[in-house]
């Protein structure tokens, strides 16, 4: 069938910066935005084997207010960049589960109202010489208002903590781990995840020429221990839950 959709589109976003002193600055942002969507989520068709995903032509358009409050913080061996933000929408498209021809499927869905909140938090420390322990973290909830229950595929708490140095003078090393909470608080139909922690160490050269071109090589080993784990917000390989264990890796960075 046919179908006519006309939306027209706006939004504005208002910014604020406050330096207390040198090191220490404070930001403010408030937005409001339209969002009309896209063609996938109107007309999209995937079959997964075990589900399908389905869009929805019928969907409204998204309407979202936002506040973000930011500090930033920066020393001759410190640095930490961190924000707590609030986000509601109306018309919010999601992917919910349920049924298309008698299958499991996840269909695009317009949540009446919904809010989207929490931190984001990410800190260097130069310990000594050029040693630098870094570690990030972040955070968000998600609330369907109209029903009183959670949002479907929201991630957890989840965060990575590393240390990374030069290594002979030709080499910048870096391990590092990826961390994950639990999941508990899903929409319903949407399954629990268990919480898990990942290695990785990556290897990578100093700049250097080649002609004119600036190169830069990097080696490493993804999910050191060969971690049995499920991403949470993984769902496009059907019946394939689990994700890719110990990944061995080189890349070329080419620039002029």
């Amino acid at each position: 069938n046919k179908i006519d959709d006309e939306n027209t589109s706006y939004s504005t976003n208002v910014g604020l910066k406050y330096s207390v002193n040198y090191n220490l600055d404070l930001t403010l942002s408030l937005g409001y935005s339209f969002r009309s969507p896209s063609l996938e989520e109107r007309f999209q068709y995937i079959d997964q084997g075990s589900y399908v995903r389905l869009g929805n032509p019928n969907l409204n358009s998204e309407l979202g207010r936002s506040v973000d409050l930011g500090l930033r913080y920066y020393s001759g061996n410190v640095k930490i960049i961190s924000s707590l933000f609030f986000n509601y929408f109306s018309d919010l498209v999601v992917e919910k589960p349920g049924t298309f021809e008698g299958r499991a499927a996840y269909i695009k869905t317009n949540v009446g109202e919904a809010r989207l909140y929490g931190f984001d938090l990410s800190a260097d420390y130069n310990v000594y010489s050029d040693y630098v322990v870094y570690a990030a973290a972040s955070y968000v909830k998600g609330d369907d208002v109209s029903t009183g229950g959670n949002l479907p595929q929201i991630a957890p708490l989840n965060g990575n903590l590393g240390v990374r140095f030069d290594l002979f003078n030709q080499l910048n090393a870096d391990f590092s781990s990826t961390l994950f909470a639990a999941q508990k608080d899903v929409a319903a139909g949407e399954l629990t995840t268990p919480g898990y922690a990942t290695f990785n160490i990556t290897l990578g050269t100093k700049s250097f020429y080649l002609s004119s071109m600036n190169l830069k090589v990097y080696a490493g080993v993804e999910n050191l221990l060969d971690k049995n784990y499920r991403n949470h917000l993984s769902t496009t390989r059907g019946s394939l839950t689990i994700e890719p264990g110990r990944n061995f890796f080189v890349k070329l960075m080419a620039g002029i």
